[in-house]
């Protein structure tokens, strides 16, 4: 930090100071004229003979000037300009005015040898503290020349002399001239002590303050960079898509180090051009050009191979492939640091100042930390962006699989059930048992490749749910008269209690209905003995609680992370019934999703589980999805 900037904060400490300080004076200044008065005369009534009668002017005189000083005072703070040296020159004025009532006191308070003398101490202190330096010195030289004179006047007899008695006797120790020398000389010496040990006591509380205020400004700085570093880290973790997270890092960036520009660029599977994948700031006619080829710039390459690099010239045009676009947008100062992952450099983070030599060796350490937060980013997002490509492969995979299945599958089945009905001809007994367990394993095919079909499409990109007003009575009501029967042959208990004012849901009747299939069904399935029951209520002022519960298997701690899963069956699951897709679960938990709402399980072997789902009241979604519409448009 250079000096002006040093002294900026000092003139603005010390001119508040000054400022608070004067009017303390000014206030404390109308209680002198009263003790002057009543010091004086209570001295009188004590023996002390002195001129009375011009102490008591000197305190008339006091109390005069400090009504001039309050008037003074009110129209000094209507003022705008220079408002600084405004304050001060009020200020010695007042030390002066002080001065010159200081000099009548002692001059008719015995003169030179007056004990008043001292108070010309506390003038120096205060100016020591208030005002710049110099004027200490000043202040301590007047008093102790104008005592010299004053002495030296009396001595000669020019200046009448008013010495005090105390019942009748001078209080003066001595009145010979080498005497009047010696005390002369130490308060000389007094004055310019206190003026040096109270400068020099204040020079060094400035340099702690300036100090402090450096440290401050640096804690300040700190503070913004580890906010703008925690912005990153929650962007890497909260945004998905590599534009998503690009965008929050940039305008971070550019905020915090005070940079124009900014601009990410990153290296292409070749590893021969760099191409720019976020910009901030940065004029067009360089953006647009896109790629930078690396057999055409050293500077790049020498960057990509693990070397910072900042300059405060950018006029170095042949290390530039693009330097003439730079210097036309004004910029005089740039930064690259690479972009590094596991010792790895898949680009350059970059930064550009119209500032000449902005950039400072903190400024690349804490943009090489920036660097590493956004190679995680960028990582992490082209991570997810794979991922979802092969979701989407996936998913389209599965749809073409089942597609191809589901067709000939269905001519098989019906070709099975022509045969069981004897439109071919009499089955003996055994080969209509095979043709049972063939029609069954057939069914379970058709099962899954429907539950395969159905998940896919719920996943496949286009796929919308078709919302609509749901009564969940009616939809509740349907799934009771369809288990009904399913649940009496196994001899379960089987209850639907749902009432009637329950609020309705908005969302794909076919979906819901096939959630509440899926977990019925599973529930059924599941209870040898006991009851199944289906509970639907409202939970708080936006949602309802639907609740499928049984008395069956129950579900073990170790298969319950994975009981959402694709094709995922829980082992007592497999002993029960060694046929299923392990789609049920999965479909529940889409459908769940696809409505914004939550589901969860509480479960115990051999002692039933309990599957709770909620889902949003009508109107509250209605509201989020309006809100949703009004963040796209805003964006």
């Amino acid at each position: 930090m250079n000096s002006d900037a040093d002294k900026t904060p000092r003139k603005r400490i010390v001119f508040k100071e000054l400022q608070k300080r004067t009017v303390w004076f000014i206030r404390l200044r109308w209680w002198v004229s009263p003790v002057i008065a009543a010091g004086a005369v209570s001295a009188y009534i004590a023996g002390f003979e002195f001129n009375l009668l011009m102490v008591l002017l000197v305190a008339g005189f006091i109390l005069l000037y400090n009504f001039v000083f309050r008037l003074a005072l009110s129209a000094l703070s209507g003022r705008g300009v220079d408002r600084e040296r405004s304050v001060q020159r009020f200020t010695i004025c007042q030390v002066g005015f002080d001065y010159a009532a200081v000099f009548l006191l002692i001059h008719y308070s015995g003169g030179a040898s007056s004990p008043l003398v001292f108070f010309f101490i506390f003038h120096i202190i205060f100016a020591s503290i208030l005002l710049p330096v110099v004027l200490a010195y000043v202040f301590a030289g007047l008093s102790s020349l104008g005592l010299s004179i004053m002495a030296v006047l009396e001595y000669d007899g020019i200046l009448a002399r008013h010495p005090v008695l105390f019942l009748g006797d001078s209080i003066e120790s001595a009145g010979s001239p080498s005497h009047m020398f010696v005390r002369l000389f130490f308060f000389t010496a007094s004055v310019f002590i206190a003026a040096f040990s109270t400068t020099e006591i204040m020079r060094m509380l400035r340099m702690r303050i300036l100090a402090l205020d450096r440290s401050n400004t640096a804690v300040s700085i700190l503070n913004e960079k580890l906010n703008a570093l925690y912005h990153m880290i929650q962007a890497v973790g909260s945004k998905q898509k590599l534009n998503q997270v690009l965008g929050p890092v940039c305008n971070n960036l550019v905020r915090v180090v005070d940079t124009r520009a900014l601009s990410v660029k990153l290296l292409s599977e070749s590893r021969e051009l760099l191409k720019y994948a976020a910009a901030c700031n940065l004029p067009d006619s360089l953006v647009l050009k896109n790629s930078i080829v690396l057999k055409k710039s050293p500077l790049n390459r020498r960057i990509i191979e693990g070397e910072p690099f900042v300059t405060g010239d950018i006029s170095q045009q042949e290390m530039f492939q693009f330097g003439e676009d730079l210097e036309a947008a004004g910029f005089k100062s740039v930064l690259f640091v690479p972009l590094k992952v596991e010792g790895r450099v898949i680009g350059i983070l970059g930064g550009y100042s119209r500032q000449a030599n902005r950039f400072t060796s903190e400024d690349v350490g804490f943009f090489q930390q920036a660097a590493d937060l956004v190679a995680m980013a960028i990582e992490n997002a082209r991570a997810y962006e794979n991922i979802e490509k092969l979701m989407q492969e996936r998913t389209r995979f599965m749809l073409q699989v089942a597609h191809n299945l589901k067709a000939p599958l269905d001519g098989a089945v019906s070709i099975l059930n022509l045969i069981q009905e004897g439109y071919l001809g009499d089955l003996k007994k055994e080969q209509s048992e095979y043709l049972t367990r063939v029609s069954n394993r057939a069914g379970s095919m058709r099962s899954m490749i429907t539950e395969l079909l159905t998940l896919a499409r719920s996943r496949s990109d286009g796929h919308k749910i078709e919302k609509k007003s749901i009564d969940l009575k009616k939809l509740l009501d349907r799934i009771e008269r369809t288990f009904r029967v399913e649940a009496g042959q196994k001899g379960l208990t089987f209850m639907v209690d749902c009432p009637y004012d329950i609020p309705a849901v908005s969302g794909d009747w076919d979906m819901l209905e096939q959630m509440m299939e899926n977990l019925v069904s599973n529930a059924i399935k599941y209870t040898p003995k006991g009851s199944v029951w289906v509970d639907a209520s409202i939970w708080n002022e936006d949602r309802v609680r639907i609740m499928v519960a049984d008395t069956g298997i129950g579900i073990t701690q170790q298969d319950m992370p994975g009981l959402f899963s694709d094709f995922f069956r829980a082992g007592n699951a497999k002993t029960i019934d060694e046929i299923g897709t392990g789609l049920g679960l999965a479909i529940v938990r889409e459908t769940v999703e696809k409505h914004m709402g939550s589901i969860k399980v509480d479960s115990e072997p051999d002692r039933g589980s309990v599957f709770t789902v909620y889902l949003p009241i009508e109107v509250k979604m209605e509201r989020e999805d309006e809100n949703s519409c009004n963040a796209k448009n805003q964006n």
